[in-house]
């Protein structure tokens, strides 16, 4: 892993995940494994997708009333923002990029960021009462945002990847904006917040298991599943920018990103074997409404539109 100065203070010149170095990065993948990256074992995909489920209808960001909710308040002047969740968010792209690790890695760091604070709108959350405090102050400060933020990747680096980075040596890349010890401390923070749950499945995880649900019912050539794969994937990662998408289930985005994905395809053919087949999977599973999916859908290509026409 090469050395370098990264401050989360600093803008990323002009590195922000634009689609060349995204698509380059997820074309690497795609095109060693193609759809040898779905899984053939039908019946255990199944069995998978519906614990993901499970897992996500647990999670902080919707109530029981089934309604989504939200950690940001735009209204209070005196919580962090949206924005600032943004910016943080680049800055950790241009630091797996730099490092080269996995796109994925940030969402991970990203979800655990979104759960932690979440919490704080929960009031039956398992979490203790120091650990509200700290997410409630979090909420209210930037300094301590980005202290989170580094410290969910520093865990997302040792979930998901092959190589190990020391809190020492992750302080020292970020240009000792916070200390070793700092990271540390808030690494025990998050997890006791997360109750240890530091791996929830992602919008990405989510719709390979829906793809490889799909793939041995549908004939569609393999070039086309590779571009399919790679956008969806995509679209899941761009979607970790925007806020609003941390408030949705996983399976919503993933869901909205493979229809999405399926709309730009050339052949008709094919769009009408996967949206077939897609229906009956949804019946199958508890996702949400086709309403709720459609709106996420919209969006979604709005940020896409949006992110492409600034690179």
């Amino acid at each position: 892993m090469s050395g370098g100065g990264h401050s989360p203070h600093s803008q990323p010149h002009q590195q922000h995940l634009s689609r060349t170095k995204l698509i380059h990065t997820c074309t690497k993948v795609v095109t060693m494994q193609s759809t040898e990256s779905l899984t053939r074992n039908t019946v255990a995909v199944a069995d998978t997708l519906t614990a993901m489920i499970e897992i996500e209808r647990e999670q902080p960001t919707v109530c029981s009333c089934g309604d989504y909710v939200g950690y940001l308040n735009p209204s209070d002047p005196t919580m962090i923002t949206a924005d600032d969740r943004k910016k943080l968010v680049e800055w950790c792209y241009h630091f797996v990029n730099h490092c080269q690790l996995s796109q994925e890695t940030v969402v991970s760091a990203m979800d655990m960021v979104d759960r932690f604070l979440f919490t704080t709108r929960i009031s039956n959350c398992a979490a203790a009462d120091a650990v509200k405090v700290v997410s409630k102050e979090i909420l209210r400060d930037q300094s301590k945002l980005q202290l989170l933020t580094i410290t969910a990747l520093y865990v997302a680096i040792k979930v998901n990847e092959r190589v190990a980075v020391s809190s020492d040596r992750l302080a020292e890349m970020c240009r000792r904006v916070h200390t070793a010890g700092e990271i540390e401390k808030m690494e025990r923070i998050l997890l006791s917040g997360l109750s240890w749950k530091c791996h929830a499945p992602t919008a990405h995880q989510v719709g390979l298991s829906i793809l490889s649900l799909v793939e041995p019912y549908v004939d569609v050539p393999e070039e086309t599943w590779e571009i399919l794969i790679e956008e969806t994937t995509f679209s899941t990662e761009v979607a970790v920018f925007d806020y609003y998408f941390s408030t949705q289930r996983r399976s919503t985005v993933a869901l909205a990103a493979i229809y999405n994905a399926i709309g730009d395809m050339r052949s008709k053919r094919h769009q009408e074997q996967l949206r077939a087949f897609l229906s009956m999977i949804m019946e199958g599973f508890d996702f949400d409404h086709v309403e709720q999916i459609n709106e996420v859908r919209g969006k979604l290509q709005s940020l896409i539109t949006k992110h492409e026409e600034r690179f």
